[in-house]
């Protein structure tokens, strides 16, 4: 490592056909660090487009574009592909430097739990966006002096056109907005069927489903909830996503495990208050009655938050500007950087990787 900056080599795995939110981060960290004047390179099998420096899709193509090269630190991202970890611990060690880890899921979505779990104690800095998430990996073994706390931040374009999005759609109602991967665990399910609900207090309000179907049953429940107030507009692109961000009037990702939805904090930066799901570490991520509720991931608990906001604008509106001024005082990639940076830094001032 040098004063002028730090190598850092960015491994992590893409989800074809879905922007995930541990791959935004991963993306938009590197990009944060290489605009600090850090000097980064990605392996990843991701599809996304980012300036964040030269992208090897493996290792072979990695050494061949780049022989002489070592970096400073190996940055690995997301449990839930522990392969793409397990391989930046394997360059680690051929590199002999340290390895830093943002785990970006929490351990019930572990495809391999074991396996997680020695890759997180194998790390010489881990950074995590909870304190419940800090106490997890406490909780398996991890020492405490090698975890940082990260914040998160939005994904969005410069600016939104929420009149553009509401005339494509021909929308004349509230909207509920829904963004992430159709999986179980994210709620989607427990919001379709919280629509009839809704709808009987509320039948002007149309709801939104954006993202990929991350599992096989996704299509056919979208088909047993037909109706034009539903609208499964799938995977959509940057601009669209953040004109659907500024037109809702709540959003709602009833989650029951998940560490920090990147997408609460897009909906803040819109000004929008938010419906979760109960995960744990909840109420330090949604601060329940300021910028959002929190519901028990069931259709009735769902409905009922989302009738409490759609009924009431003005506590729509404190809600949402509660959660502007948090995420522009404390959720910025550069803030996110910095605090990478210092996880670096103190691999280096342990004696951990250096080199001979």
């Amino acid at each position: 490592m040098t004063a002028g900056g730090v190598d850092v080599l960015a491994v992590f795995g893409g989800y074809q056909g879905a922007f995930a939110g541990a791959e935004r981060m991963a993306w938009r960290t590197a990009t944060a660090l290489a605009k600090r004047g850090n000097r980064v390179a990605t392996l990843t099998d991701s599809t996304e487009v980012a300036d964040a420096g030269p992208r090897s899709r493996s290792v072979a193509e990695l050494s061949a574009a780049r022989p002489d090269w070592r970096p400073d630190v190996v940055h690995a991202y997301d449990l839930a592909k522990p392969a793409h970890v397990e391989l930046a611990r394997q360059l680690a060690r051929r590199y002999r430097v340290g390895l830093a880890l943002t785990p970006c899921s929490v351990a019930s979505v572990w495809p391999e739990p074991e396996r997680a779990r020695e890759l997180c104690r194998a790390a010489d800095v881990l950074f995590v966006l909870t304190e419940a998430e800090r106490a997890e990996l406490t909780g398996i073994g991890v020492p405490a002096r090698r975890i940082l706390s990260i914040p998160q931040a939005p994904d969005l374009t410069e600016r939104a056109d929420p009149s553009a999005f509401r005339r494509r759609h021909g929308i004349t109602g509230p909207v509920v907005l829904f963004a992430a991967r159709r999986v179980a665990f994210k709620g989607y399910r427990a919001l379709l069927a919280a629509t009839r609900l809704v709808w009987r207090e509320r039948p002007d309000t149309t709801f939104v489903f954006l993202g990929a179907d991350g599992e096989p049953e996704a299509a056919e429940a979208f088909r047993a909830h037909r109706d034009p107030r539903i609208r499964d507009l799938g995977m959509v692109d940057e601009q669209t996503k953040h004109d659907a961000f500024a037109d809702c009037a709540v959003f709602c990702l009833p989650t029951s495990d998940d560490v920090f939805p990147l997408a609460f904090v897009e909906a803040w930066a819109c000004g929008k208050p938010v419906v979760s799901g109960r995960f744990p570490g909840v109420e330090e991520v949604v601060r329940h009655g300021v910028d959002g509720l929190v519901a028990e991931a069931a259709p009735g608990p769902v409905a009922a938050a989302l009738l409490t906001l759609l009924g009431d604008a003005r506590a729509r509106t404190a809600m949402g500007e509660a959660g502007r001024l948090r995420t522009a005082e404390r959720f910025n990639w550069d803030r996110v950087a910095a605090i990478a940076e210092a996880g670096y830094r103190s691999i280096g001032a342990a004696g951990i990787g250096r080199r001979e």
